[in-house]
């Protein structure tokens, strides 16, 4: 059976990380489907946005599953283990095209490490999650500590990954680690809602304001930030689309 799975509709491709039986726990096998999985939603020109579920209706992701990684107890063979996953991480943290976790349930140590990845973070009211790689002796381990730090602050951060203590979706929105929270029979509903109005955009300028956030993101100059936003406006400038569009603006008037 496949640990991923792919729905595609308007723009918008869905997938599903499909482990139901151990609450969607990542393997070394899903790993693998979803970095190929990735390569082939950013290159469908069709595919606008990426949403990520879990299967079922008890857990977004459990974490990472244990029957595997525990069986490497050695740095040696530890540090390549991770770093496999971490690389996963950091190449939807790098997308191309907005990434959705559409947290339909629990989020757990690993869990939330890949939310944490994703462009925006969408939870059910339902949704229980936290950091809690510290209780287990070990920390974040696919660098969602530093991610988290970006995101919400160093402070905000910390207080969450050195108590490990699980908290819900409205503790996240609080504190900005979650954008919006939904009741639970409606996040699907929503979540697309909200995706179908990116999807409705031109890839171009999804792609170019994407790469204006990753700018942002990793803390380049603002006016070197600016001078690229700039750059690829004019690249986009003067298309038969956007040419398009200005003369029947003109027409109207």
């Amino acid at each position: 059976m496949s640990t991923v799975l792919i729905e595609k509709q308007d723009g918008i491709a869905l997938v599903t990380l499909n482990r139901p039986e151990v609450r969607n726990a990542i393997s070394f096998e899903m790993v693998e489907e979803l970095d190929a999985c990735l390569d082939d939603l950013s290159a469908d020109n069709e595919v606008k946005v990426v949403i990520f579920t879990g299967a079922g209706d008890k857990a977004f992701v459990s974490g990472g599953d244990l029957d595997q990684f525990l069986s490497v107890r050695t740095k040696d063979k530890s540090y390549p283990m991770l770093m496999r996953v971490a690389r996963l991480l950091s190449k939807i943290e790098r997308y191309p095209k907005p990434t959705i976790a559409m947290m339909n349930g629990a989020a757990i140590g690993g869990g939330c490490e890949f939310a944490t990845a994703c462009r925006f973070r969408m939870a059910s009211d339902r949704a229980k999650m936290g950091f809690v790689q510290i209780g287990m002796h070990i920390i974040t381990g696919w660098g969602s500590g530093t991610r988290l730090m970006e995101k919400i602050g160093t402070n905000n951060a910390l207080t969450l990954l050195l108590t490990g203590e699980l908290f819900d979706a409205a503790y996240g929105k609080e504190i900005g680690f979650i954008d919006r929270v939904f009741p639970h029979e409606t996040l699907r509903e929503e979540v697309f809602a909200f995706a179908a109005k990116i999807a409705d955009k031109p890839l171009a300028g999804i792609e170019a304001y994407m790469k204006v956030a990753k700018m942002v993101d990793s803390g380049l100059a603002r006016d070197v930030c600016i001078e690229e936003e700039i750059d690829l406006c004019s690249s986009l400038w003067g298309s038969d689309a956007h040419y398009g569009v200005v003369q029947k603006f003109l027409q109207k008037k």
